[in-house]
């Protein structure tokens, strides 16, 4: 349950949007909001102690993702880091005479996305490879599109809509064997799928701190030693002048204490996690002319994450029935507030736009406990079957 009194009996399953912060990431930031709020970048008491924490925490991040530290950079989000790893790299390519094709997915989000429109707007080819019913890249489709003239490939690790898992060890290897940089948005699998940096040959890679129970408004871009990019942004040079800005300190200690967490309760919470997905899974498969979307397999999608789509209600009237009751889950993603078209991740996986307006998504965490996710999904189930019998009689009575 949420700590604040007016959402104490609140069920929050849209952790896909945004996490609870952690009371322990909260006690870690506190006093660089208060007592060592010096700047990273002076020379006195006050800013030495910023530095050691920046210092600490850029280690603590490394831990999680077993690389070196000097190879993690501080953002203030996920789509600022996935911003720096493609233009940048983009940058170096043409500064250095390299090719000027990318390749990326049909299921990506908008912050990669928005790089590649980009990137065609000038002059660059981007190829968006398709993906099958469960959101799966294929690498025979990647190894066909790819030329002589690829310089940057960008594979989503994990769907924040879906929650498929890619198969991103075996698409890092095929790029690092052709010497073509790899990027991954990363974002949705921090503290629930294993990072190994030092196995995986991943040129560049992106997190956010609020997806693993830290605030909003810091991130995290990795970038192997000896991959080049260049600045998109241009300042002071913090942060070796890859992402330049005085570092937000408060919040970079608190990703990075929320780094130390997830890295030592990593396997606990996928445990717990899974046995979230599948009460889920057991209940939600009861409901008449319910569609799972993503990945069949629990193992191959996000912990605690499952989709579905329900044809003939709004995604939207669910969510709303559902927040009725108290109970928070979200229709398609949270990105995309505002836009009335169907998603371009389910209509990617061959979903109509009817169905794709009917799309439902829960996403738990560390939070919350499993006796709480059986009232959910049990009261989650009688607003579908009543909603559905609802739609269902009205249809009926047109007809008629």
């Amino acid at each position: 349950m949420l700590a604040s009194d007016r959402y104490t009996n609140m069920i929050y399953l849209d952790n896909s949007a945004t996490t609870q912060v952690r009371p322990e990431v909260i006690d870690a930031m506190l006093p660089y909001m208060s007592r060592s709020w010096g700047n990273p970048s002076s020379i006195h008491a006050l800013g030495r102690d910023a530095k050691d924490a920046v210092t600490q925490a850029r280690e603590h991040v490394a831990a999680l993702l077993n690389c070196d530290a000097d190879e993690i950079y501080f953002s203030s989000c996920g789509t600022l880091s996935n911003n720096c790893a493609l233009l940048g790299r983009a940058r170096f390519a043409q500064a250095n005479d390299k090719g000027r094709h990318l390749i990326t997915t049909r299921i990506e989000h908008p912050s990669v996305a928005g790089p590649c429109q980009y990137l065609e707007s000038q002059g660059w080819k981007v190829t968006y490879l398709p993906v099958n019913r469960e959101g799966f890249v294929s690498l025979k489709d990647l190894e066909a599109q790819t030329t002589s003239e690829t310089s940057i490939i960008s594979i989503m690790w994990a769907n924040n809509e879906i929650g498929t898992v890619q198969d991103i060890a075996s698409f890092a290897r095929f790029a690092s064997e052709r010497n073509i940089f790899f990027h991954t948005d990363a974002v949705q699998a921090a503290g629930k799928i294993p990072i190994d940096l030092k196995s995986l040959p991943i040129s560049s890679l992106s997190l956010s701190g609020h997806k693993f129970h830290a605030p909003k408004g810091v991130g995290i871009l990795y970038v192997r030693k000896l991959q080049n990019i260049m600045p998109i942004v241009f300042g002071g040079g913090q942060e070796m002048g890859v992402v330049p800005g005085t570092e937000g300190l408060s919040n970079i200690v608190a990703i990075g204490k929320a780094a130390e967490l997830a890295g030592r309760e990593m396997n606990q919470n996928r445990e717990k996690l899974l046995a979230i997905s599948k009460l889920f899974k057991q209940h939600l498969s009861q409901v008449d002319g319910l569609i799972f979307t993503g990945a069949s397999l629990l193992t191959q999608r996000l912990p605690g994450h499952v989709s579905f789509v329900l044809p003939g209600l709004e995604g939207e009237a669910i969510v709303m029935r559902a927040d009725l009751k108290g109970l928070c889950i979200s229709s398609g993603s949270a990105c995309h507030k505002g836009i009335i078209e169907p998603s371009s991740v389910l209509k990617a996986v061959g979903l109509s736009d009817q169905q794709a307006k009917a799309s439902i998504r829960l996403s738990a965490s560390s939070f919350n406990t499993l006796d709480e996710c059986t009232e959910a999904i049990e009261l989650l189930a009688k607003i579908l079957n009543a909603m559905k019998l609802s739609s269902d009689a009205g249809l009926s009575g047109a007809i008629a």
